[in-house]
């Protein structure tokens, strides 16, 4: 068996660095720990992302069951969440749709990487 002491990173490819970065740190407050000229990590507790640099990269994944990034929020959060994302011209690219206690909206990041945002009670 191997001993795996926890999830260091999750890797997202990315064709435009300074864009992603905002992305995530500006729509979704990581923040910016480490930066170089080909990728650059973020980290929202307990998660950190490391995004990577490659030329004309666009996420092939249309289904968020083959991977997404999933995000719980409050439902006061949720709520302000579809106005913020509304306001800032982000496409929702699914819901609100209910599920399980709760309900849950999908967004892409500037490259399509997939990522639900939702709440249960």
């Amino acid at each position: 068996m191997i001993l795996v002491e926890g999830l260091h990173h999750i890797s997202l490819g990315c064709s435009n660095l300074s864009r992603s970065v905002a992305f995530y740190r500006d729509i979704l407050d990581f923040e910016l720990e480490e930066e170089g000229p080909r990728f650059a990590v973020l980290h929202l507790d307990p998660v950190s992302i490391r995004l990577n640099l490659i030329d004309g990269y666009k996420s092939l994944v249309k289904n968020p069951g083959e991977t997404s990034l999933s995000f719980i929020l409050d439902v006061d959060d949720f709520t302000n969440a579809i106005s913020e994302l509304e306001s800032k011209d982000i496409e929702i690219i699914k819901g609100p749709v209910a599920i399980e206690g709760g309900e849950s909206i999908l967004i892409g990041d500037p490259d399509g990487n997939l990522i639900e945002l939702f709440y249960n009670e």
